[in-house]
């Protein structure tokens, strides 16, 4: 009996050398969740995006890239803190709602944006109807723009 069973670990000894060995976890820095400012794999940016300006201390820019491109909504900070700017990017398309803000936080002007790309650079401007408020929030007149020119004022 002892040397049935010596004879059958001798006989599935090969058979163990071809178990699989277990493979290190290695995370890859695009699947990280919660990692801030990344690359994907073709070195485009990728993900939660903040910029910061003074050693780190005030962030100015906050928003997300898919691939290369600014997608979702992006908000802008002055030095101080305070919001300035918020850009609202609908996917696929060149078109970019915008609000920019007064010190006291009401909207300041209110229109689109749009982003022209050719293969070397990219190309930003307001265009159409902008609504202006005073700082108290009340409507004050509209802007025409045209690649970023100011066609009309009308009260």
């Amino acid at each position: 009996m002892k040397r049935a069973i010596v004879l059958l670990m001798v006989a599935a000894l090969p058979f163990a050398a071809f178990a699989q060995t277990a493979k290190p976890f290695i995370i890859k820095r695009w699947y990280l969740p919660f990692q801030v400012n990344a690359f994907d794999k073709n070195q485009e940016y990728h993900g939660r995006w903040k910029v910061y300006i003074n050693d780190d201390k005030d962030l100015i820019r906050n928003g997300r890239f898919r691939h290369g491109r600014e997608v979702g909504t992006w908000y802008y900070y002055n030095p101080g803190g305070k919001l300035f700017m918020k850009e609202k990017y609908t996917r696929n398309s060149p078109v970019i709602q915008v609000w920019r803000y007064h010190e006291n936080g009401n909207v300041a002007k209110a229109g689109t944006a749009r982003l022209y790309r050719d293969a070397t650079m990219a190309h930003y401007y307001w265009e159409g109807d902008w609504q202006v408020f005073d700082e108290q929030g009340n409507f004050t007149h509209t802007e025409t723009y045209l690649k970023g020119n100011l066609l009309r004022y009308d009260k």
